[in-house]
């Protein structure tokens, strides 16, 4: 902490500065066309090694790691924003109906609805899901107006909420990786680095993507994220290893 001294006077005044968290900038390694029209949240499957992919079009779609798609769920939503995947579950969130959607692994057939009630604007709602090891609950994220975080029991009960203050102008979508969660705001082009207990940002990254609305690691450190309106893949080393 620097401490700076201002003299207006005669009379001092102390102020405390700490120095702004630097916002590193992250560069695409590489850029995929994925099949998946308007892909709006993506995650990796470690036991299938491929990606399970939502659509605003309300489809579940699982994808090789370069977004051809393998199979498509026999069902229709209304506006999937988020989805999460366990090694026997996949789940799919709806924004406009504040539903969640838990499907079997092997067959993709829908086991689960649970709706969350929440009362902001239609397009303001649930935009990312995942699972918070380090507190053993889920983490449901509002997308704003105000950034709100929502903590989810294993019966996806709601039993906690936590305002997120200006943390971001808006959250499209979150994951946990490396005890750590992430979350992706797509006004701001930015990635979060996150401490999972009180959710304070740790680092931030900027990345050139036009509507980034998924975002998922790969078991190597490295990232992908999803463009919503370019129905694109944008590959990123681990942002960790970025030098400043």
């Amino acid at each position: 902490m620097k401490i700076i001294i201002i003299t207006i006077f005669g009379v001092g005044l102390y102020f405390s500065n700490i120095y702004a968290q630097e916002t590193l900038k992250l560069e695409p390694i590489e850029k995929i066309g994925i099949q998946v029209p308007e892909p709006s949240d993506i995650a990796y499957s470690a036991s299938r090694k491929s990606l399970f992919v939502v659509s605003d079009n309300g489809y579940l779609f699982e994808t090789n790691l370069k977004g051809t798609i393998l199979r498509k769920a026999d069902y229709k939503g209304l506006d999937n924003e988020g989805v999460y995947v366990t090694e026997d579950h996949v789940y799919a969130v709806e924004e406009f109906t504040r539903k969640i959607k838990t499907f079997s692994l092997p067959d993709l057939i829908l086991e689960k609805t649970v709706k969350i009630p929440y009362n902001g604007g239609r397009n303001k709602g649930y935009e990312g899901l995942t699972y918070n090891k380090a507190k053993g609950v889920f983490s449901l994220f509002v997308e704003k107006d105000p950034l709100y975080v929502y903590e989810l029991n294993e019966k996806l009960e709601r039993i906690n909420e936590i305002n997120l203050g200006d943390l971001a102008r808006d959250i499209s979508a979150a994951t946990y990786y490396d005890n750590h969660l992430w979350v992706l705001s797509d006004e701001d082009r930015t990635i979060f680095k996150l401490n999972p207990n009180d959710y304070s940002v740790l680092a931030k990254w900027k990345i050139p993507v036009l509507n980034a609305e998924g975002i998922t690691f790969l078991p190597d450190g490295n990232l992908i994220v999803a463009s919503d309106a370019l129905e694109r893949l944008y590959y990123f080393n681990n942002p960790e290893t970025i030098q400043k």
